[in-house]
C-alpha cells in the first residue's frame, strides 16, 4: 500500500483531532485561547498557526513520498494514476483511502462531489491523465522546460513538469482537507469550550446531559443537544421555569445566510425534565456584516445577536441572561478594563476537560 510508505508524521496529520490538539496548546494554552475570545479576541490567530504546522509537516511527508516512492511512476501521468487509483481500490482504512485521493487531487468531499461514488473511479481516473497530461503539455509549450534536481535525505531525482504538476495537485488536495477538517474540529471544540466556560463562570451548573429530573431553582446549562424536532443547540440554561437556547459559531461577514438561519431555529416553549419552561434565544457569532438584516430578523422573533469580535460581549451577554432570568452577577456590573483580570481569576477554577470528554 502506498500508505505503508507515508512517513508517520504524515499519517498522523492526515485529520485533526482534539487529543493532538490540546496536547499541542496543554490546559493553560486552551484557557489562554478562551479568555482572550471572551474579551473580543480571534480564536484563529491562534488555531490558525497549528493548521500551518500541521500544513507543511504533512507537506514534507508528501515530498518524501513522491521522492522514495512515486517517483517511478511519474514517467506516464496514465501509468501514475492507473498506479493510485488501483492502490485505491486495496484501501480499508479511512486514512489509506484519503492518502490515495489526495494524490489524484480529490478529497473526501471531492469524491462524493465530483465522482460520486467510487464505482465512477475508472473514469475520473482515466480524465484525470488525459487532463494532466493536456495541461502539461500547454505548460510546457508556454513557460518551456523545467529541469533540476531534488535531493531530500541523500536521494537525488530529476525534476521536470511531471513531478512538479503531480506533487502540486496532491498538496493542493492536502491543504484542502487538512483546512477543512481543522476547521470543523476547531470550531466545535472552542463552541463548546467557549460556551461552557462563560455559562459556569455565571454559577450555572454543567450537566452532561439533559436533565430528567430537577428543582425549578436549579441553575443548570447543558451543550450540543438534539431536540425533538431535530434542530440541534449549541447550549441550553435553565432557571426558575425559563430556558435560553444558546447557538454559538465563528460565523464572520463572509457566512451571513448561515447567520440568518440561526434566528427562527428555536421554539418559544419547551419540555424540559417535566417541566414547561419559556424559551429565550441567543444567536452568538463571530462578525455580523454591516448591511446584513441578522439584527432586525432577531428582533423579530424576540432574539438576542451578540458579536465576540467586540470587545464587551461577554458583559452584553451577561447583562441579557441576568435579565431574562432576573438574576444578578457581578460581570454586569464590571468596567471594560476590569474583564480580562476577572476572567484570568475565574478561569482557574472552570474544568474545561469536562466540556470535550
Amino acid at each position: 500500500m502506498i500508505y505503508d510508505h507515508f512517513d508517520e508524521l504524515g499519517k498522523n496529520n492526515i485529520r485533526a483531532s482534539r487529543s493532538d490538539f490540546i496536547s499541542t496548546v496543554g490546559v493553560d494554552g486552551m484557557k489562554d485561547i478562551i479568555r482572550k475570545v471572551l474579551i473580543g479576541g480571534n480564536v484563529r490567530d491562534i488555531t490558525e498557526f497549528i493548521t500551518q504546522r500541521r500544513l507543511i509537516i504533512s507537506y514534507a511527508a508528501m515530498i518524501d513520498l513522491f521522492v522514495n516512492k512515486l517517483i517511478s511512476k511519474t514517467n506516464k501521468i496514465q501509468d501514475y494514476a492507473d498506479y493510485v487509483s488501483d492502490d485505491l481500490k486495496l484501501a480499508r482504512s479511512n486514512d489509506q483511502k484519503i492518502l490515495d485521493l489526495w494524490l489524484m487531487g480529490l478529497t473526501k468531499k471531492g469524491l462524493d462531489n465530483i465522482v460520486r461514488d467510487e464505482t465512477n473511479l475508472a473514469s475520473y481516473k482515466n480524465s484525470f491523465a488525459v487532463s494532466a497530461t493536456e495541461t502539461i503539455s500547454d505548460i510546457q509549450e508556454r513557460f518551456g522546460d523545467l529541469s533540476g534536481k531534488l535531493n531530500l535525505n541523500g536521494v537525488e531525482i530529476d525534476l521536470n513538469w511531471n513531478i512538479i504538476s503531480l506533487l502540486s495537485i496532491a498538496l493542493g488536495a492536502q491543504t484542502l482537507s487538512i483546512r477543512g477538517s481543522a476547521k470543523s474540529m476547531n470550531g466545535k471544540l472552542f463552541e463548546k469550550l467557549i460556551l461552557g466556560s462563560l455559562l459556569t463562570i455565571m454559577g450555572f451548573r454543567y450537566c452532561s446531559t439533559p436533565p430528567t429530573n430537577m428543582q425549578k431553582t436549579d441553575k443548570l446549562f447543558w451543550l450540543s443537544n438534539m431536540d425533538e424536532n431535530e434542530r440541534e443547540t449549541d447550549g441550553t440554561m435553565v432557571y426558575n421555569g425559563i430556558a435560553i437556547s444558546i447557538d454559538i459559531g465563528f460565523i464572520g461577514k463572509g457566512n451571513p445566510e448561515i447567520s440568518l438561519d440561526k434566528v427562527t431555529r428555536f421554539n418559544r416553549y419547551k419540555q424540559i425534565a417535566g417541566m414547561g419552561h419559556d424559551m429565550k434565544t441567543i444567536i452568538i457569532v463571530d462578525t455580523v456584516a454591516e448591511n446584513s438584516d441578522l439584527f432586525n430578523k432577531a428582533e423579530r422573533v424576540d432574539g438576542i445577536v451578540l458579536q465576540m469580535s467586540q470587545s464587551n460581549w461577554v458583559i452584553e451577554f451577561a447583562k441579557n441572561v441576568c435579565q431574562i432570568f432576573s438574576l444578578n452577577h457581578v460581570l454586569t456590573s464590571l468596567q471594560l478594563e476590569e474583564l480580562d483580570s476577572y476572567l484570568r481569576r475565574e478561569m482557574e477554577s472552570v474544568d474545561i476537560r469536562a466540556f470535550i470528554e
